[in-house]
């Protein structure tokens, strides 16, 4: 048996180990990926769960993280052929009445379904949307002093606590609380605890302002 040497090994083939793998792989060390599965990818793979034909999501369905992420965004993910294909609706809700309320890239179109909470809805994640070029290097980068301090402060002093308390404060209806709940259950933590509103808020965000991967290919030009 050989004996191979290696600067760094990663444990795990998901979006996070493939990461930590190519900054390493950028400083011109050699890396060593251990997989236990299959197939790499993680959460991200698919695969037949069913019947031949059938793709099924092994973990995530939708991956606004990945799209929006600061890091992928600077790899010419695409000149490998990786396309991200989005849904019309980025997620859909059902109630009991046998409705659906339905997020979707617009927050015009969202707001739609949202009935008496459709300025609440606007007024408290536009502001975020509209910022997200900003908000995305600080909230997905590990802890350090913010550049934009303010910006960060107004996200935190929303985010920072229970998505319970969070869609009671903010929404009026249970349908734009059972959107908001769907995203923050992303947390797996109870919605009673904090910071469980940050995950839904965070999803609910890049929901609207991510771009496809095309965008960002020629954000790189």
């Amino acid at each position: 048996m050989k004996n191979y040497a290696y600067d760094a090994v990663v444990i795990g083939s998901g979006p996070n180990g493939l990461a930590a793998a190519i900054c390493l792989a950028q400083q011109k060390l050699s890396v060593l990926i251990i997989e236990a599965n299959a197939e790499i990818g993680g959460g991200a793979r698919s695969a037949e769960l069913t019947l031949p034909g059938f793709i099924h999501d092994v973990c995530s369905a939708i991956h606004p993280l990945a799209i929006g992420s600061p890091f992928f965004q600077t790899l010419p993910l695409d000149k490998f052929g990786l396309e991200y294909i989005e849904p019309p609706a980025q997620l859909a809700h059902p109630l009991d009445d046998g409705t659906a309320v339905l997020l979707k890239k617009s927050i015009g179109k969202t707001i739609e379904t949202l009935g008496a909470d459709k300025e609440n809805y606007r007024k408290l994640i536009e502001p975020f949307v509209e910022n997200w070029g900003e908000l995305a290097p600080e909230i997905l980068a590990p802890l350090h002093f913010p550049k934009n301090p303010f910006l960060m402060a107004r996200f935190g002093l929303k985010a920072f606590r229970s998505a319970r308390g969070f869609s009671e404060k903010y929404f009026e209806d249970e349908r734009a609380r059972a959107l908001f709940a769907g995203c923050a259950a992303h947390s797996m933590i109870p919605l009673e605890d904090v910071p469980s509103a940050a995950i839904g808020l965070v999803l609910a965000v890049t929901a609207h302002s991510v771009a496809g991967l095309s965008r960002a290919a020629e954000r790189r030009k």
